[in-house]
């Protein structure tokens, strides 16, 4: 299967394109509030440096969320552009779920993902795999927790953590797994996280 990748829930956006399922060509920036100008440039660098053509993809897969609001819009709108006119599905990655993919820790551990002043999105894992559903935490209860995580250092205070970095080729290698769980054929259904109207820990 031949596919695009794309990873914008954070200050980095990345793409990533995939042909039989192999990573051919990569591309990454971590410019914040530059996705809007940047993904459609780093997606037409991928294809000319592989020398094919966009109508080759089988489908996308994007990171769904949770994140920056601006960042997965902008991500999920060039996505379902491409895949409308493209007629093909799109495979919503869950983002904390490609995080917890590069961790080869087989114990319990803490996974979060700055949201606001001093909370932020956290899930617990178990070898990578989720253990329990997504929580908006605020950072104090997390002070003694195996942690995991992306832009911490945004928080009001300081936490011990283990960083991760966001990846479009991360995203790609979970959608080959799970695409048929997260394939989304009609793309009206296809929906971000956002993780909003959470009870606050």
């Amino acid at each position: 299967m031949n596919f695009l990748s794309i990873e914008t829930s954070t200050s980095i956006c990345s793409v990533a394109l995939f042909e039989n399922k192999y990573l051919i060509q990569s591309e990454k920036t971590n410019i914040p509030k530059s996705h809007s100008k940047e993904l459609g440039n780093m997606i037409q660098q991928l294809f000319e440096k592989s020398n094919l053509k966009i109508d080759f993809l089988d489908f996308i897969a994007l990171s769904s969320g949770p994140g920056s609001f601006t960042g997965l819009r902008i991500g999920s709108s060039l996505a379902k552009g491409i895949a409308f006119a493209l007629n093909i599905p799109l495979v919503m990655v869950p983002t904390l779920h490609s995080l917890a993919s590069q961790i080869k820790s087989i114990d319990n551990y803490s996974l979060g993902l700055f949201s606001h002043k001093n909370y932020l999105y956290v899930q617990d894992f178990k070898d990578a795999k989720p253990i329990n559903n997504i929580e908006l935490i605020e950072a104090n209860n997390l002070k003694n927790k195996k942690l995991y995580g992306f832009s911490l250092d945004q928080l009001d205070i300081t936490l011990d953590y283990i960083e991760v970095e966001p990846s479009a080729q991360n995203v790609g290698l979970l959608a080959i797994e799970n695409y048929n769980k997260w394939s989304v054929k009609d793309l009206t259904k296809a929906k971000l996280n956002y993780i909003t109207n959470l009870k606050i820990n």
